[in-house]
């Protein structure tokens, strides 16, 4: 899978006109003449062309950007749908289409439809993504950013609010989520936050494969913070900070080869029932070096919660303290009911979220 934090180094120059034979050459030379004279300027000729051709800016070959600023109204989605629509068309994996939202509050009654090879960039904490409880109510409109059946396309630098007010307005089961990819691949959301409270899901990933969220901050998000359901595979989860609201952290269910590593959890709404849930048949589900703490539940106050869990779990090299039980359904040795309760201090020792994973 990528690694976000890798940096591409630049190009060397192709055309090197430097002369190590400069400091050699006598005070008078012969100006040549006839065909000599000929091939000596068509080099010099060919010599700044490659020059021009090097020096290009990128941008003449990149792919659209769309710019959009917050109106007043409850129909935001309709500029934003346009603006991704415009921008894909002809985009591609290596030469994606943008479309950046500036700071402020994007009001929307419908969901934000995604497309392949586009990537949607916010302002940061900035630019709000905001929907009441009569959006996305349903199955044809699961989530205020939807995206089915596309690859390649990141979503980041946002953040999500609603009108929900408590723990109560929660677990709305597979509608009114925030982010939802389904029969998705290859695609990206971090750098977003989900205040409290919402309605559902933070991002809610179904039939898709190699699907990273990252960088997320989840703070008593409605439903699940995150959720890899119904066949997803090749996907992963990390270094997001995750407050437990009305169920789960982060839910498994039927996967394959899923990563949830860095990350911490902790939940003090008094309500769900574990950080990490692992639900029917997983294969190589791996959780490991995340900080689960101080969490209180409603019916339960489990770090690694079963749900008929059963396959290939493997739970190692957490940190947990005030949750119990500890671990219901995984093997691997983990750091149980430490001395140290510092979140830094687990971090600098590669803990967590706000460790830079590798």
């Amino acid at each position: 899978m990528t690694d976000p934090y890798n940096v591409i180094g630049e190009r060397d120059s192709v055309c090197n006109m430097s002369d190590p034979h400069k400091s050699q050459r006598t005070k008078f030379q012969i100006q040549p003449k006839g065909d000599t004279m000929l091939k000596r300027q068509v080099g010099t000729l060919f010599l700044i062309i490659c020059l021009i051709l090097t020096t290009v800016p990128a941008a003449l070959g990149g792919q659209k950007t769309i710019t959009i600023n917050p109106t007043s109204g409850s129909d935001a989605q309709n500029e934003i749908n346009n603006a991704i629509n415009t921008v894909a068309s002809g985009a591609t994996s290596s030469n994606p289409g943008y479309v950046f939202l500036g700071a402020g509050t994007y009001q929307i009654s419908a969901p934000i439809v995604l497309k392949s090879n586009v990537v949607l960039k916010g302002a940061g904490d900035d630019t709000i993504i905001f929907a009441t409880g009569s959006v996305c109510n349903s199955g044809g409109a699961p989530a205020y950013i939807f995206g089915s059946g596309v690859s390649n396309v990141e979503v980041c630098d946002l953040q999500f609010k609603s009108t929900a007010t408590g723990p109560g307005d929660g677990g709305h089961g597979g509608y009114r989520n925030c982010i939802q990819f389904r029969s998705s691949k290859d695609s990206k959301i971090h750098d977003i936050l989900f205040t409290r409270y919402l309605y559902s899901d933070g991002v809610r990933i179904t039939k898709s494969s190699g699907i990273e969220v990252y960088n997320c901050r989840m703070h008593s998000t409605g439903h699940d913070g995150v959720g890899f359901l119904s066949g997803t595979k090749d996907s992963r989860m990390y270094n997001c900070d995750v407050e437990v609201q009305t169920n789960t952290g982060v839910r498994i269910n039927d996967c394959t080869n899923i990563e949830v590593d860095h990350n911490t959890f902790s939940g003090s709404a008094e309500s769900g029932w574990c950080c990490v849930e692992m639900v029917n048949s997983l294969t190589n589900v791996n959780v490991h070096h995340n900080i689960m703490h101080d969490f209180k539940g409603s019916s339960s106050s489990a770090g690694i919660g079963s749900f008929n869990a059963n396959g290939s779990i493997n739970v190692y090299d957490n940190v947990m303290w005030a949750v119990s039980p500890y671990v219901m359904v995984g093997s691997g040795s983990n750091i149980l009911e430490p001395f140290d309760h510092s979140l830094e201090n687990w971090v600098a020792k590669g803990y967590g979220y706000g460790y830079v994973a590798n």
